[in-house]
């Protein structure tokens, strides 16, 4: 009873993720739309600043798409009763990656837009793909632990 009070939970709060998601994504969209149109354009740097917009808006997409594809694994392993997957843990180790450019972007991009030519990092670029990579590490043991566990029974 507990294992399947467990996994409800695990599907309710992934839904709400996903929900959460493309809300904050279609809200990013508008937004950076209408930024767009109120970049402080300096024609000295205009090709840094378009680089450093435009990837911090591909970057916040793929962060995006790391986390939806992390979603759908996990409902994916539930079908099939396991809750830990293996190709999560490339997927936790592949956000972490993208969450240190998109960091970086992300911070550059507030400089990009009033016209200044600065590039920005915060402790942020290292702190929270350390512990992303972190929970990764944890995932795998999960995931082995699991899978011995399976062949155990």
């Amino acid at each position: 009873i507990m294992k399947e009070k467990t996994i409800r939970t695990i599907k309710g709060i992934s839904i709400a993720v996903l929900v959460t998601i493309a809300i904050e994504t279609g809200l990013d969209t508008y937004f950076w739309n209408e930024r767009w149109q109120n970049v402080e354009w300096n024609e000295e740097i205009i090709g840094w600043q378009r680089r450093i917009i435009i990837s911090n808006i591909a970057t916040t997409y793929l962060l995006a798409a790391v986390m939806v594809t992390f979603i759908i694994n996990i409902f994916r392993g539930l079908k099939k009763g396991v809750i830990f997957n293996r190709c999560n843990t490339i997927v936790i180790f592949i956000g972490a990656a993208i969450y240190v450019l998109y960091s970086f972007y992300a911070y550059t991009a507030l400089d990009a837009a009033t016209g200044r030519h600065v590039n920005s990092i915060d402790t942020d670029i290292f702190i929270y793909p350390l512990l992303i990579i972190i929970l990764g590490l944890l995932h795998k043991l999960a995931v082995e632990a699991s899978e011995e566990n399976n062949l155990t029974i």
